[in-house]
């Protein structure tokens, strides 16, 4: 009977350091995903001047940086980067900035995180909940459903120039559907157009597009997948008129990556 017993314990042991084994790989493939998307989303505000205000990138590219994941929405904290922000993961769309602030004071990364998301960031005080250590970083806090982690790591996103070479480089599987739809919509104008789709990766929060119209002003126009409607959805329109600066930067960045160039029918 002891055999047994002895037997039926070593098994129950056996399945539960198996069964956390799968867990926290899982949890470090989370980490790390969130780390890439993270960064690729960084390099694209880079790409495209759309930063938060005060966001800086050091000489070597790379950023040190503390992150905290939640089930809708990730935060980080950099003094090297010089911000806060607070993207939201959860909803229809890819990651788009909800709040910035600037990232001041002398404590950590840490500090300056769990100050701008709250309490929700802070770790399990002791106890049962002993922090968890995954990822290149130190990760801290429960992967509970409903909590967040935290952890500090470091991303390179390279310079401007390495980033411009990565985008022409691309090859979006999706550019196929794009065109279709953005084809489709101008033929609904009734107005011949001349189209260049500038590229994207699939992480990137919005795609943008120079339209040539042959008798209106040309205009600069910004796209992104709805993940619920699963359909290509318009977000917003820019003409000269309305900053020709901003135009002309946007213009000259979606030709030095264009990933196709179609016309209306």
């Amino acid at each position: 009977m002891e055999k047994i017993v002895i037997r039926r314990l070593v098994f129950s042991m056996t399945l539960v350091i198996g069964l956390q084994g799968q867990t926290a790989r899982a949890d470090a493939a989370s980490v790390q995903m969130t780390e890439r998307t993270l960064a690729a989303v960084l390099q694209w505000e880079v790409f495209w001047n759309d930063s938060p205000s005060g966001f800086r990138i050091p000489a070597d590219g790379s950023i040190t940086l503390a992150i905290y994941a939640a089930s809708d929405f990730v935060s980080y904290c950099s003094h090297q980067a010089g911000v806060c922000v607070t993207y939201r993961t959860g909803d229809y769309r890819n990651w788009e900035g909800s709040n910035s602030a600037k990232c001041e004071g002398s404590g950590s990364d840490e500090d300056a995180l769990l100050a701008f998301v709250g309490k929700g960031a802070r770790k399990p005080a002791g106890g049962r909940e002993a922090p968890m250590v995954l990822g290149r970083g130190g990760l801290s806090g429960s992967p509970a459903p409903g909590s967040g982690i935290t952890w500090t790591t470091k991303v390179t996103l390279g310079s401007r120039a390495e980033i411009v070479r990565r985008y022409q480089q691309m090859h979006p599987a999706e550019i196929e559907s794009l065109t279709r739809w953005i084809r489709s919509s101008m033929n609904q104008t009734g107005v011949r157009s001349s189209i260049t789709i500038a590229c994207f990766a699939p992480t990137d929060p919005m795609v943008y597009y120079y339209v040539d119209r042959a008798t209106k002003e040309p205009v600069v126009m910004a796209a992104y997948w709805d993940r619920e409607r699963e359909e290509w959805v318009g977000a917003s329109s820019l003409v000269r008129s309305q900053g020709s600066q901003r135009f002309d930067e946007m213009r000259r960045t979606i030709e030095s990556v264009a990933c196709s160039t179609v016309r209306s029918e």
